[in-house]
């Protein structure tokens, strides 16, 4: 009995990598014949619209325009490119233009450029479009299992779905997983959907992302592709430098502001006028500010019941999308959005920049970035400024 559970779990093992070995090179042919489409082209362009539910409990959605004009000699990236973004509901429109010579980045609601460095953004960028992200998805299969799936219809187009498994742990009981779906149109052999849902640890803080790309719109061969003669427009200009101006020095009166809480509370720097307050100047996406959030929720906790304050102010969210982030990151202090003002009026260069404002509402001393002694410079100044 025991010979025929040992070869049969032998059996079964090998039934397994034959039929992980068989899901693996139907996923990689997939991807190559879809890969080989592109680069059998002079030039290629599609369409897509993207959308993102990450940090908050709104989803994000982007239109792109993609045009690739195939340049074999190029060591850069092997293609000239235009790559059009813009967000909807929001004003953010950039074109990324690669012409063989130059790496520019428009922004034509302010007729501005200004030129990119090149092998950076190969090195950042390598795998954001379709080309780059095909090819890396190809190897993926024999790095670790993935599978195909059944097959099924997205606008109407019937199409084979291949799902790859990049990332998967457990983590103190907590399974963490990156996993991509692939759904390549029978009739084209090219994407007509990809989407990615992650549960990871950012920051020891739990981050479930969900991505979804919807491509319509393929076109081949086209005869008035020229990337190699376009330039900066007509008209556009280089940003004008802003100065920078120095933080506010100790002894300073903070400034006054008003804003809303996520809860629909009114805030102001008068209201907290006798109590010790931080000010926590961060936006949503940015890796310091993600990475102080356990440390500000530790002292929170610590001082709450305390002359204390601590509120968090966004520069460049809105009090709704705010709302959306402290419900996700369970964040127990007041958070505002909308705070372009405040922080113009604290010289905020960037953040997240912490500013400690003793009794009297001056300001006692100022923090730019986050660092590992972060939570203990902080709690050494607040019991300084607490025992006053």
């Amino acid at each position: 009995m025991s010979y025929f559970n040992n070869g049969f779990i032998r059996l079964f093992a090998c039934v397994l990598l034959v039929s992980f070995s068989i899901e693996a090179d139907a996923q990689a042919s997939l991807i190559k014949n879809a890969i080989d489409k592109l680069d059998g082209c002079k030039n290629f362009s599609y369409e897509y619209i993207e959308k993102t539910l990450d940090h908050t409990t709104d989803t994000t959605t982007k239109q792109h325009k993609d045009i690739f004009q195939k340049a074999p000699g190029d060591e850069n990236f092997g293609y000239l490119f235009s790559l059009e973004t813009q967000e909807i509901g929001k004003s953010y429109h950039v074109i990324d233009l690669y012409n063989g010579q130059s790496l520019i980045s428009l922004v034509p609601d302010d007729s501005t450029y200004q030129f990119a460095d090149i092998k950076k953004y190969a090195m950042e960028s390598s795998i954001s479009a379709l080309p780059g992200f095909l090819k890396w998805l190809k190897g993926r299969p024999e790095k670790r299992p993935s599978e195909m799936a059944g097959d099924t219809a997205i606008n109407g187009a019937f199409c084979y779905h291949a799902i790859f498994h990049i990332y998967d742990t457990t983590i103190n009981k907590e399974h963490y997983h990156t996993d991509i779906h692939v759904f390549i149109d029978k009739l084209s052999g090219l994407p007509n959907r990809i989407t990615m849902r992650e549960k990871v640890l950012l920051f020891d803080n739990v981050a479930n992302y969900y991505t979804a790309y919807q491509y319509s719109n393929y076109k081949f061969n086209q005869k008035n592709i020229d990337i190699a003669a376009i330039t900066v427009p007509n008209g556009f200009h280089p940003p004008k430098n802003q100065a920078v101006l120095p933080l506010l020095a100790p002894g300073t009166v903070a400034p006054d502001w008003t804003l809303y809480t996520t809860d629909g509370k009114q805030l102001s720097m008068a209201q907290l006028k006798g109590k010790v307050v931080l000010m926590d100047f961060f936006f949503i996406g940015c890796d310091g500010c993600m990475a102080s959030l356990q440390s500000l929720d530790r002292i929170y906790e610590k001082y709450k019941d305390q002359n204390f304050v601590l509120v968090s102010i966004s520069n460049r969210d809105s009090r709704k999308v705010v709302a959306g982030f402290k419900k996700n990151y369970h964040i127990k202090n007041p958070v505002c959005g909308d705070g372009a003002d405040v922080a113009k009026a604290y010289h905020l260069p960037g953040a997240p920049l912490f500013y400690y404002i003793d009794k009297e509402g001056k300001i006692a001393n100022v923090i730019f970035g986050y660092d590992d002694d972060f939570e203990s410079k902080t709690t050494a100044l607040i019991d300084s400024l607490l025992s006053k």
